[in-house]
């Protein structure tokens, strides 16, 4: 798995949302919160990367982008495959399927306190042998897991 060529991402969802103003009293805005994001794709690779960026008060660090999850759709309703992973600001955050044979959806919840969103979403879709592209998954998680 190659992770560091463009070529094998492909940018499949792309979006900027600005919070509307509720009210300004002074000369403070008010927004409502950012809904949660859930784009209409299905996704079908393992490895996703997700890039999530807004505008910083002046002052302020944030680091944390909010969370990712992913579902699929069932006869029951939604059925969440997984727990939700957290997104950091300004940079790509790689986010491994578990299962490489469901199809899935993502669902994009963006912290409360944020004024706009500018959100894109990249699938990893070079042409690696499937058993090739497990046994890489497995050391990236593994090289996680053992940073916690």
């Amino acid at each position: 798995m190659n992770l560091f060529t463009a070529s094998n991402w492909q940018l499949m969802y792309s979006i900027s949302i600005p919070a509307m103003i509720i009210e300004t009293i002074g000369s403070k805005n008010y927004y409502t919160r950012i809904t949660p994001i859930r784009p209409a794709i299905i996704f079908d690779k393992a490895v996703l990367a997700i890039s999530i960026n807004t505008l910083i008060p002046i002052g302020k660090q944030w680091v944390y982008a909010g969370s990712v999850s992913r579902f699929t759709n069932s006869s029951l309703g939604k059925i969440f495959i997984e727990d939700r992973k957290p997104l950091f600001l300004r940079r790509f955050n790689l986010v491994i399927s578990d299962n490489l044979l469901t199809s899935y959806q993502i669902e994009i919840n963006i912290p409360q306190w944020f004024i706009s969103c500018n959100l894109a979403v990249y699938e990893y879709n070079a042409a690696d042998d499937i058993s090739i592209v497990q046994q890489d998954l497995n050391i990236i998680k593994g090289v996680l897991v053992s940073r916690i």
